[in-house]
Formats: structure tokens, C-alpha cells, sequence
């Protein structure tokens, strides 16, 4: 396969923040693929209503996703491998100085507090991360890029910024299109870890009807999380090292709110 390392993967250290519909598909798909190590960040337990969609069983139900995904991706995965979960959303495992470095990050959260947290924290590290999240109506979804040289989440969606509200509207069986975000998002995967070709840093997928939509945008001059320096932009922050206050942010009303993504 052109451009295909699986040594790259094997020695690469991803962080996947969120494993719900779309995390969950994008773990398993990283641990049949040979990831060497995955940490797993998520503060929810698993409920019923997501075995029909995510990556966990009837024993799993009650328990830390975070920590029943990792023991399913034990027995998924086909090489040595590494898998650990915390029981804590990014902003907590910052806030308590989780090991969080890696080669790149993956956003599956549902709320926009935690996206925008993840970009900033991981622009000022130089590390690149994938944003993914399916629509409620479960019919399209999105990937989008964040490289350390280019656009932000922030430039793609400037709404978001003071945007505090977390969206999941508890949405019903969509094993589809789960299965074809996430499959985007591992491709994005690889095209950070190895040569492979992506001439996109926003892709967006569309089950109901043609036209899906793929753009390689640039970052926005005046975006309030990479437009300035991030030290300045949170200024008078109480979070330590200004990391992951979002209330602080000046005031965006711009468009570009992910509203009725999950």
C-alpha cells in the first residue's frame, strides 16, 4: 500500500479524548490497525442505551467507559500493544497532571468546553489533533485537522469558542455513520504518521444526499485562540497555566458554532 508504515504506528503514542460513538469506532479501528499505545480519556460510565452503537457489551454496562474500553481493546488488538483509560475528562486530567503527551490527539467529545480545551492545550505543544462528530439527525458528519502549523478548531469554528453548552442530544442506534466518520478520522491517522496523501483538513460525509465536502482552509488572522498568543487571549485565567478556562475567552460571535454535532 503506498505510503503505508505499520512500524509508524506500532511505535506512536495517540491520545483519543471521548469514546462514545465516534471514539469508541476510531479505538477499535487504531487497535486492529497496530497502534502501540492508546490513552483513553472519558468521565462517563456506560449506559444501555450505547451498546448498540459503541464498543462495549452488556458486562460493561454501569462501568468507567474509559476502563472497559481499554480491557475490550486487549482483546482486539493483534500485536504488542498498550491500552489505558482514566475515568476523567480532558480538563480534569489536565488539571492533575496526566501524562498526555503523545504523537497526536483525537477529539470524540460532545461538548465544545472540551474541544476548544484540547486545541489549545495541544497548539501550544506543537502536536496535531483530529476533531470528529456526527450530526444529530445521524445522517452526515465531519473530520477536521488541526496541524501545529495550520488552522485551529477555533479558525473552522468560531462559534464554538464561548460556546459552554454540551450538545449530545442522546441519539439512537447510528452504527453508519459512526463506522464512516471514524473511518476518515483513522485515514487522518495515518497521513500524520506517514506519507500517506490528504489534500484536506476538513472533511465532511453525507448519507442523505450527494455533495460530500472536503476544504483545505487557513488559519483566520483574527481567531481568538490562535490569532494572538494563547497566554494573552486567557489572561486572568484561574485554571493553572491558563490551559482550559473557556469562560474567560473574549466573546465570539462569529459563525462557525458546532450546534447539532455530537
Amino acid at each position: 500500500m503506498p505510503g503505508f508504515d505499520q512500524a509508524a504506528l506500532t511505535r506512536s503514542t495517540i491520545i483519543l479524548i471521548g469514546v462514545g460513538g465516534v471514539g469508541s469506532q476510531i479505538a477499535l479501528a487504531l487497535a486492529r490497525k497496530g497502534i502501540g499505545r492508546l490513552t483513553i480519556l472519558d468521565h462517563d460510565v456506560v449506559e444501555p442505551s450505547n451498546l448498540p452503537r459503541q464498543v462495549y457489551y452488556p458486562k460493561d454496562v454501569g462501568k468507567p467507559k474509559a476502563y472497559a474500553l481499554a480491557g475490550n481493546l486487549a482483546r482486539e488488538g493483534l500485536l504488542d500493544q498498550t491500552f489505558s483509560g482514566y475515568h476523567l475528562s480532558f480538563q480534569d486530567a489536565v488539571a492533575r497532571g496526566i501524562d498526555l503527551s503523545g504523537s497526536l490527539a483525537i477529539v470524540g467529545v460532545d461538548s465544545n468546553p472540551g474541544r476548544i480545551a484540547a486545541s489549545v492545550y495541544y497548539r501550544k505543544r506543537g502536536v496535531p489533533v483530529i476533531f470528529s462528530a456526527v450530526s444529530r439527525s445521524a445522517d452526515y458528519g465531519y473530520v477536521f485537522v488541526q496541524e501545529p502549523n495550520g488552522p485551529c478548531f477555533g479558525c473552522y469554528f468560531p462559534g464554538s469558542i464561548n460556546d459552554l453548552t454540551s450538545p449530545c442530544p442522546g441519539t439512537p442506534a447510528i452504527v453508519d455513520i459512526l463506522k464512516i466518520v471514524s473511518g476518515i478520522a483513522v485515514y487522518a491517522v495515518d497521513t500524520l504518521l506517514m506519507p500517506r496523501p490528504r489534500h484536506w483538513n476538513y472533511k465532511a460525509v453525507y448519507l442523505a444526499s450527494g455533495g460530500d465536502y472536503t476544504a483545505q482552509s487557513t488559519r483566520r488572522p483574527d481567531c481568538k485562540l490562535c490569532g494572538v498568543s494563547i497566554d494573552e487571549t486567557l489572561s486572568g485565567c484561574v485554571v493553572s497555566n491558563a490551559e482550559t478556562c473557556l469562560p474567560c475567552l473574549p466573546a465570539d460571535t462569529a459563525t462557525g458554532k458546532t450546534e447539532g454535532w455530537v
